[in-house]
Parts: C-alpha cells; structure tokens; sequence
C-alpha cells in the first residue's frame, strides 16, 4: 500500500504499534476507530459497511455516543453516513442537534436513544465506484471547519478503504456457501452485529419470512423502545423475546350478486 500523505503515514504507524498486521486475512473496526481517534481531531469515531438487501453494519465504534449512533443509522438508514454512501461525497454538519430539526432525517431524529450534538464529519469508503461504508467522525469541528483537518480525514478514510478491500480480495478457504450471513475472514464482526445476524435468522424462522422482512420486524420493534438494536438482538438471542406471526386478516366476503 502507497502511503504518501503524513496522516496516512501516522494512521498506518498507529496501527502496525497497536499489533496491527497490514494484509491481515482480518480487520477489526475498533482496532480501526481507535487508531482514526490517534490520528485525526474528533472524540469519537465509527465504521459502518453496507451489506446486500439495504441493509448496514457496524463494524466498529469508540466512543458511547458513536456507538449509539452507528447503531441508530443503520436501523433507520438515514443520517450523514447513509448521505455520504448514496452521494459518494462527505457529510459536514456543523451542528448535528440543529439540522437533526429540519426534518432531514425524519427517522433519525425520532430515535431517541441518540444523544448528540456538536460537529459531525461522515466520509465515504469508496475507491472509484466502489461504495464499502463510511466513517463518522464525532466531535470534528476542526475536521468540519479545517482543510487540513478535513484533507487528514479523507487520507485516513482512502487507507481504510484500501485494506478492507484488500482483505475482501484475499484467497478464501473455498468454503463460501453463497450467503451473506458471515461475512468470513475479512472483518471480525463485533458482538452486536453477529447478534443482529443471528436473531435475524431466528426471527426469520419465527415468522416464516425472507431474512428481509425479518430484518425490518427488528428494526421496527426497537424503535418502539428506548433501546439499541443490539440490545433488542440480543434478547432475542437469549429467547427472551419471540416474535409471534401476524395474525391472518380476515376474509373479505364477496358481494352477493
């Protein structure tokens, strides 16, 4: 990998003192995060992926605040994360709390588990036309008001890009079954998102349904709590949250003629 800007260069250095081994058959996010949070201006900091059927997953957060919010964006698929996939372009907010009132993100702002406020930087992981995720980056008002800040966040971003693919295109053991269920080696899943996986299949089973609808049937009854999607995963899990199917309407009988 070329690493011609300093905080490419700082952001590798990070990682290679933390134990990181560059070509590693597996990434983790908060190995990731931690090292983003070293190297840049922000107080926070998480990854995201976008996976098949419009679905997302975090793939690391640091940070109370960043983990409540990656969590929020990928239930709800809106904010400056999902803004800076689909446009291919960063998100700078200057003041997340204000604009988060001006109906932008509906769903968002109606999540209530999210605390946040202050400036908020969202850049894309995207080599060419090849769209993984994005990176958020909280508490960034130099990143946000900065150019050099802003330019370090976007150097940072490419390197990350760079070696998750890298590890996608690694040789696999020749055992991909064709689903998207485990992503294999190249990305350690959090605990979260391997429990969002699993209760989505439980649910999907529960309810006799395509993984999709299963997934939406999560989303939708963690937003009726005060909790995160992981955690409502996580009950699942445990079996001490079932989803009963929805009752069959009733016939509508026909006209007599």
């Amino acid at each position: 990998m070329s690493v011609d800007d300093a905080a490419a260069a700082r952001f590798v250095g990070v990682l290679r003192a933390s134990g990181f081994t560059l070509g590693a058959s597996s990434v983790r996010g908060d190995q990731l995060c931690t090292a983003c949070l070293r190297v840049l201006p922000a107080t926070e900091a998480a990854i995201t992926l976008a996976m098949p059927d419009d679905r997302w997953e975090v793939l690391g957060a640091i940070g109370e605040t960043a983990v409540r919010f990656s969590d929020a964006q990928a239930a709800t698929g809106e904010g400056p994360g999902p803004d800076a996939h689909d446009t291919g372009m960063p998100t700078r907010v200057s003041d997340f709390d204000a604009v988060s009132t001006t109906g932008r993100w509906p769903l968002l702002s109606q999540w209530d588990r999210v605390d946040l406020s202050g400036a908020i930087c969202s850049v894309p992981l995207r080599l060419g036309g090849i769209r993984v995720g994005f990176l958020d980056l909280l508490g960034a008002d130099r990143i946000v008001h900065d150019a050099a800040a802003y330019n370090d966040a976007l150097q940072v971003a490419a390197v990350i890009t760079t070696m998750l693919l890298a590890t996608l295109t690694q040789p696999s053991d020749g055992s991909d079954d064709g689903t998207d269920a485990d992503l294999g080696p190249w990305w350690e899943q959090a605990t979260s998102t391997r429990e969002i996986h699993q209760a989505t299949g439980m649910i999907a089973v529960q309810l006799d349904c395509t993984v999709a609808v299963a997934y939406s049937r999560l989303v939708a009854h963690t937003f009726t709590t005060e909790r995160t999607l992981g955690e409502i995963a996580a009950e699942v899990v445990a079996r001490r949250l079932r989803f009963p199917p929805e009752p069959e309407a009733e016939p509508i009988p026909k006209p007599e003629t």
